[in-house]
């Protein structure tokens, strides 16, 4: 079956869809990453893991190294604020092909709670007679919605007006971006498959130590302000989601007290600044009065 190349072209073409790093469009870029790495051959139940780079080069901006994720592995990034649904793209993500049309792609998922994820509807369109390996070129107008479309120095943007309506999804407060790699056999029952049942055509094997989808950042393009409900924009906490200390911003002088999700107080303060080391990973509320604001511990 012909199947005629439909989606956006490569960087650099009249048409892509793809964004440089130093664009003017990114406000923020992922500010904490945690990685599962998967082996850099699953067909061998020897195989070792994948150990290319490591999970602090995929934050900030591109150009910091990359980690690999190795066959079928994942990486979970957050954020300073959440990413919100604006005008157009609201994220891309950067991986580091050397060249136009050389591809590892991976799935992206987002959430908005760190625990319930929801996977972008993908298209491969490639063709799936001749599997695809480290020397390959395809090409990038038969790719929708998955990472690594695009060479090095140019995300992939993705629209979170796409995932819309997805009950228990907030998609102006997404807070975690989760990227798993495709696994691209077309000749057994281990490859991956797109939203519309295709088999994805991806390099494979990649048994050496970088590979499977190579990440190099994620950059925001629409940031949400987490500031008190029902207050004005001067009230503010950050990072969010947090790891050591949350700041908080603009908050009225009082006792500040941070509770569980099933309404527990944990910490009760005056102070504007909180060490939250003790907290396990979770979500909590910050209270003062009436108003109430959400933050992640990771």
């Amino acid at each position: 079956l012909f199947v005629v190349a439909q989606f956006a072209p490569s960087a650099g073409v009249q048409g892509t869809t793809a964004i440089h790093k130093d664009s003017s469009v990114f406000v923020n870029w992922a500010n904490h990453c945690r990685v599962f790495l998967g082996p850099e051959n699953i067909q061998n139940s020897t195989s070792p893991t994948v150990s290319a780079g490591d999970s602090s080069m995929a934050v900030g901006i591109p150009g910091n190294g990359i980690v690999s994720l190795g066959d079928g592995g994942s990486a979970i990034l957050t954020f300073e604020r959440p990413i919100r649904n604006g005008t157009g793209w609201d994220f891309a993500i950067f991986e580091n092909g050397f060249a136009n049309h050389y591809m590892e792609l991976a799935f992206v998922e987002v959430s908005s709670d760190g625990i319930n994820f929801t996977r972008f509807e993908s298209v491969s369109e490639t063709p799936t007679t001749t599997q695809l390996d480290n020397f390959s070129f395809s090409d990038c107008r038969y790719i929708h919605n998955l990472a690594g479309k695009y060479r090095v120095y140019y995300g992939t943007p993705f629209d979170l007006e796409d995932v819309s309506g997805i009950n228990g999804l907030d998609i102006n407060n997404i807070t975690h971006v989760k990227i798993i790699d495709v696994i691209g056999s077309v000749t057994n029952n281990i490859g991956s498959y797109d939203s519309q049942g295709n088999i994805i055509n991806d390099p494979y094997p990649t048994p050496f130590e970088s590979g499977g989808f190579d990440l190099d950042a994620i950059g925001v393009i629409h940031s949400e302000n987490l500031g008190l409900t029902g207050s004005t924009k001067s009230y503010g906490i950050f990072p969010n989601p947090v790891h050591n200390t949350l700041n908080m911003i603009g908050f009225p002088n009082g006792i500040k007290t941070i509770t569980n999700a099933i309404g527990q107080e944990i910490i009760s303060t005056r102070d504007d600044k909180i060490d939250v080391q003790i907290l396990s990973d979770g979500i909590y509320f910050i209270q003062q009065g009436k108003s109430i604001v959400k933050f992640v511990k990771e």
